[in-house]
């Protein structure tokens, strides 16, 4: 007997059209149970939860959604309960191991609780008080059918009330001037009456207090008193000190700076191993103390230079934070704890406890393309020593080799490997080989190396790296006939990637990051950004020496061409968090090559490809572009497929529904162009009055396999609007749809990768 998984199966990878796609669609929906099959008789299943506010859009009803005690059952993408079909298809037979599974992988209905409802009102209703909603209303309005219910909270808001005067009474002098600091100060006469933002001033005032040494210093020691009856729909707030000091013992310590006395790494700490006190090492330096048992992690200095809490100076919170990422930073450290110990009235002694990670580790990657009958695998592995000399260096050695091969009996085989070594905050150098051959095209060897400083400012999220030298060699020792007659030509853009040449250039990047390791479920943004150029130095030198030139006039050093070209690219990513299942990724890059003076096209390892599992998913890997240029399949047109300019976009939402296994659903644009008009790649310049019609579009779902060491992905992309169907024998069909003849040859594309796209 044939199962709904072997249907869906040959759906996908043996229907000739996507009529069989709709029908495996429409199996899988069949599958799913009756959704009130474990409804107890007289109750109702909470089908859908929503929050209308009537009269004001300052309170977006998304915000009060927290405030409400019971929700329907998780939804995928918005509106598939998963979870919940996946339960309904266990038995009334607790004891069979299907029943059990479905059970435990899925999640049981969310029966209706009229309590849990009255409680949510009660809930509301101080939620919009604290909006300064004091006349707030809030009533339930439900539907029921097949014993399912809809439930609405309707929220009439009424008028706010506004803050007539503002008063800050407190005994310390600093403490005055913080909270009465006009350019920081969140809270200002006149505004609507908010007691979130209070909470958020509050806040600010402690810790600033902490910053400037108060150790002791708690927003809880900050209240407000508020008085509502003078004038209607106006507040008179004042902040004070919480009435309970006066009962605490030693009120000093808390109006009292404290300063670091010491400073104590304790490294390589192991909650499961107590050492005895003959098998610890301790040294002391400059009020720094070193504890550790056996063989000593880390050199002192590495530890010193990358700790900004420093003996001697003021107690700052800001600073704790920064030496929290700092030292989560080195390599060999896996878990920081920084903790606090009051010595004497005025003075702490800084304890930081280290536990080592893993110091050696090797990493296996793999990736794979399936499309119109065309394949791609890539394999990879990888060796890491992450602290070579005991101060958190890096050696690393990767290899990597991938083959592709295509229906038209063309093939292609490429292999990777490089090194390097990575000083932390340092230097960096690296050495990487590059040789690929295609039997019908050519071979070609890439020799690269590289000399780069990384900096990271000490109180900083940012990141950059310097790169003095990047050095590589290019050799085609063979090139086929046929590639040379068709593609390498005078007028062929392609013969300039294709002759042996140097580059030989500089270049900066940087990153800077708002993740916070402590707070792992806040949204934070990523933005990568680089800037490259090759040759000036060495046409200057030309210049200078008065190197030989070739036939074109172009200067060449030992016979070959050098190439000259600037290259800039920047990259944002954006995590929306909604909770620790759920978010939607927000991505887009751009990037420029310009190629000048002795250079007529940037070198083909430089330039910009589009389409796989990192790109516009609904075209394989490097098949997009540049522009509505569409390539013939061949692996020689293949070549063609590379541009100057590049950009993508991209929007992916991510549900973690059960252990290891995420859902996603996403949806790409983007492409690549060239600068300038190139015969054999007809339609793909860049033009601003045109550019926006080549934009590509795909959408597709995801499976992610999160084994936490890594991701396993697969990706299955549809395309959207194809920008090649814009000319040619294709024309009018650019829009990808079942009337326009969608298919799972032409039109989809499965991506096999590790790690997350973005």
């Amino acid at each position: 007997m044939r199962t709904c998984e072997h249907y869906i199966i040959d759906c996908l990878f043996g229907c000739k059209g996507i009529r069989r796609l709709s029908l495996c669609l429409g199996v899988m929906l069949l599958v799913a149970c009756n959704t009130t099959k474990f409804v107890p008789k007289g109750e109702y299943l909470l089908n859908d939860v929503k929050i209308k506010v009537k009269d004001t859009k300052d309170v977006p009803a998304a915000d009060l959604m927290k405030y409400v005690q019971q929700k329907q059952n998780t939804e995928i993408l918005g509106f598939w309960k998963l979870q919940l079909d996946i339960y309904n298809t266990a038995s009334e037979d607790t004891t069979k191991w299907t029943s059990k599974n479905a059970r435990k992988i899925g999640e049981a209905p969310v029966i209706f609780s009229p309590e849990l409802a009255i409680h949510s009102c009660a809930q509301l209703t101080k939620a919009m008080n604290n909006k300064g909603y004091f006349q707030a209303q809030v009533d339930t309005a439900m539907t029921e059918k097949d014993r399912k219910l809809n439930l609405t909270y309707e929220i009439q808001a009424n008028q706010p009330y506004y803050i007539r005067r503002y008063a800050v009474e407190l005994p310390h002098a600093e403490l005055v001037a913080i909270a009465q600091n006009k350019r920081q100060t969140l809270i200002e006469e006149g505004m609507q009456f908010d007691a979130d933002l209070l909470n958020q001033e509050r806040q600010r005032v402690a810790s600033t207090m902490r910053r400037r040494g108060y150790f002791y210093f708690d927003q809880e020691y900050i209240q407000y008193q508020a008085d509502s009856s003078k004038v209607k729909g106006q507040i008179d707030v004042k902040m004070k000190l919480n009435e309970y000091l006066d009962q605490v013992e030693d009120k000093d310590k808390i109006f009292r700076k404290y300063n670091i006395a010491r400073v104590f790494f304790h490294i390589d700490y192991d909650p499961e191993r107590i050492p005895k006190d003959e098998d610890m090492f301790t040294c002391s330096q400059d009020g720094y103390v070193f504890t550790w048992v056996g063989k000593k992690l880390l050199r002192d200095k590495v530890l010193m230079r990358h700790c900004p809490i420093q003996p001697g100076e003021v107690y700052n919170e800001y600073v704790i934070e920064r030496a929290y990422i700092r030292l989560n930073q080195l390599a060999p450290i896996k878990y920081v704890d920084i903790s606090f110990d009051p010595i004497s009235e005025d003075e702490l002694d800084c304890h930081i406890v280290l536990s080592r990670s893993k110091l050696n580790s090797i990493s296996v990657e793999a990736e794979g393309t399936y499309s119109a009958g065309d394949w791609g695998i890539a394999a990879g592995v990888g060796y890491a020593n992450r602290n070579l000399f005991k101060g958190a260096e890096e050696f690393t050695i990767d290899g990597r080799t991938s083959y592709e091969w295509r229906q038209n009996g063309g093939r292609a085989i490429e292999a990777k490997a490089s090194t390097g070594l990575k000083f932390p905050n340092s230097l960096a150098i690296d050495l990487n080989y590059n040789y690929q051959t295609r039997p019908e095209e050519y071979t070609r060897s890439i020799f690269g190396a590289g000399l780069q400083y990384q900096l990271r400012q000490r109180l900083s999220r940012w990141q950059h790296q310097f790169r003095f030298a990047d050095i590589s060699y290019v050799y085609l020792p063979w090139i086929s006939d046929a590639f040379r007659d068709q593609f390498l030509q005078s007028t062929n853009i392609l013969k300039y990637s294709y002759e042996n040449h140097f580059i030989v250039g500089w270049g900066y990047s940087g990153n800077y990051s708002s993740f916070a390791s402590r707070q792992p479920y806040r949204s934070y943004t990523n933005v990568n950004y680089n800037i490259e150029t090759a040759g000036n130095l060495m046409l200057g030198l030309a210049e200078a020496f008065r190197f030989p030139t070739d036939s074109e006039g172009k200067y060449t050093l030992f016979g070959t061409r050098f190439a000259q070209f600037a290259k800039a690219d920047v990259s944002f990513t954006y995590n929306q968090i909604f909770n620790p299942s759920h978010r939607l990724v927000y991505h887009a890059d751009l990037g420029l090559a310009v190629p000048y003076a002795n250079t007529q096209a940037v070198p083909f390892e430089k330039r910009y490809f589009a389409g796989g599992s990192n790109s516009v998913r609904g075209w394989t890997a490097r098949s997009l572009g540049p522009g509505g240029y569409r390539g013939k399949g061949s692996m020689i047109d293949f070549n063609n497929q590379s541009g100057d300019i590049r950009l993508n976009l991209s929007v992916e939402y991510r549900a973690k529904v059960w252990s290891i296994i995420e859902l996603a659903a996403f949806v790409d644009a983007g492409n690549i162009w060239t600068i300038f008009d190139y015969e054999t790649q007809p339609n793909g310049q860049f033009h601003w009055n045109e550019f926006y019609k080549q934009i590509a579009l795909a959408y597709g779902v995801g499976l992610r396999l999160d084994f936490s060491f890594f991701v396993f992905r697969i990706d299955f992309g549809v395309k959207l609007y194809d920008p090649s169907r814009l000319y040619g024998e294709l024309s009018g069909s650019q829009w990808r749809t079942v009337p326009n003849g969608l298919s799972w040859k032409n039109d989809m594309s499965l991506h096999f990768a590790i790690g997350y796209p973005f």
